[in-house]
């Protein structure tokens, strides 16, 4: 257990997040700045695992998710150093360590482009184009240098406008999603 002077180990760390509940708090925390309220927590928590809207949990849903946080899973995440929680007032604040977590929505593969590959073969083949044209390759020299690079930086603006489509579509979709996690731990 780590204490107030000793950051958390990596397997304490670890061992806290293994639930999802507690990964949902985390996440909640690192989304709103300042101590958060248990009651709000537990509804958004009850709205993810039931698949809904905050709005429409039920009383004795947002109840088992309050008495759960409150009896388990704040001290165990407390005890492992990455929040605060004051059970008198019933407030949540994340920790400096914390920070040092980074939580992460997962992609979704089925439903987006790996930009990373698209944007590194725009990259090659705009690495072979222009060598092509500096070597005076036909047909490569049918436009000039200029032509080229106007060419490719339209390209790369084209792919770039339909990355940022692409993530305001996914955006919108995992809005009120729960989340799904990539946890890695900033040594």
């Amino acid at each position: 257990m780590a204490s107030e002077n000793t950051p958390p180990s990596r397997d304490e760390v670890f061992d806290a997040v293994k639930n999802l509940r507690r990964r949902y708090v985390l996440y909640y925390l690192q989304r709103h700045t300042g101590p958060v309220e248990l009651g709000e927590l537990a509804e958004q928590v009850a709205a993810w695992e039931n698949d809904t809207t905050v709005r429409n949990v039920s009383p004795s849903e947002r109840k088992s998710v309050y008495s759960a946080l409150h009896q388990t899973h704040l001290p165990k995440l407390q005890s492992a150093g990455v929040l605060q929680y004051d059970p008198d007032r019933s407030l949540i604040t994340s920790t400096d360590d914390a920070a040092r977590m980074d939580l992460q929505l997962a992609s979704d593969p089925q439903t987006t482009l790996p930009w990373h590959q698209v944007y590194l073969i725009l990259a090659a083949v705009s690495l072979g184009l222009l060598a092509s044209v500096w070597q005076g390759v036909y047909p490569f020299t049918l436009l000039s240098g200029v032509q080229y690079a106007l060419l490719i930086i339209t390209v790369f603006g084209l792919t770039a406008m339909g990355h940022t489509y692409d993530l305001r579509r996914w955006r919108r979709r995992a809005n009120n999603a729960a989340p799904d996690f990539i946890l890695e731990l900033n040594d």
